[in-house]
């Protein structure tokens, strides 16, 4: 007959359920899973399979349990990685959404949102390239990379009776940096290009006062970002994979 104590079911228990809490943290904060088309069922029982599968390389300390002094410091450590895994996958799609609002403002098209912050209206291209990006994460497997940093997440920030040791290593204050640097060197080609337009389109206007720069100069200025979306996307998979490998490489 098989018999088991009350403490070994509590361990059994903390074994399962910590690293639960961390990947439910990060599937509610990660991009995709997070959307509303993605049911709440669905990934609470995504995460349970995933933790089922985790659990065993987890190296959760043999008679730790959740009845303990410091249950609810491994509660709030489980939650806190996830969501900073969770967010710093989404850094990774701000890339794209600060360089197409950067994009929109030079191609005219965020004219609105500029002049009336409050609005809160997306820039098309902001949006669109978001999408783009999202088909992008995908196809490079970006979601079982955040995946593999959530399993070595575990040697990184290990459970253990001190919560709180090493999440002062968690890079929040890099990784916003790293956002701008990225976004700038997305945008700054195209930016660069319709600066040169818009130069050129000052010129002919004090050759030519009497022609009116305004009717001239946004139809320039869209096809000119219009043209350069069309022929330079196909370079979109570097970017996204430079923001993959610099945002998430100091998580993993």
């Amino acid at each position: 007959m098989v018999t088991f104590t009350a403490g070994q079911l509590e361990s059994w228990v903390a074994i399962g359920l910590l690293p639960f809490l961390r990947l439910l943290a990060l599937f509610t904060a990660a991009p995709i899973l997070s959307g509303r088309s993605f049911p709440a069922r669905s990934r609470v029982a995504l995460a349970a399979a995933v933790a089922f599968l985790v659990a065993p390389h987890a190296q959760v300390p043999a008679g730790l349990t959740l009845t303990s002094a410091s249950a609810v410091g491994l509660v709030a450590q489980q939650v806190l990685i996830g969501l900073t895994l969770g967010f710093a996958a989404r850094l990774v799609f701000a890339v794209f959404e600060i360089a197409g609002e950067a994009m929109g403002l030079q191609m005219g098209l965020s004219f609105a949102g500029f002049f009336n912050p409050a609005g809160g209206q997306q820039s098309i291209i902001s949006s669109w390239l978001n999408t783009l990006a999202m088909l992008v994460f995908l196809g490079l497997n970006g979601h079982l990379m955040l995946l593999d940093a959530l399993v070595t997440s575990f040697k990184v920030f290990p459970i253990s009776d001190a919560p709180m040791t090493g999440l002062q290593l968690l890079p929040l204050n890099l990784l916003g940096s790293e956002v701008f640097r990225l976004a700038l060197a997305l945008a700054l080609p195209p930016s660069i290009m319709l600066l040169f337009i818009n130069l050129v389109l000052g010129y002919v206007s004090r050759v030519a006062p009497q022609l009116n720069i305004m009717a001239v100069g946004f139809p320039a200025t869209l096809l000119a970002g219009l043209a350069w979306l069309t022929l330079g996307m196909d370079n979109i998979v570097n970017p996204m994979d430079d923001a993959m490998r610099v945002i998430l490489a100091p998580l993993r």
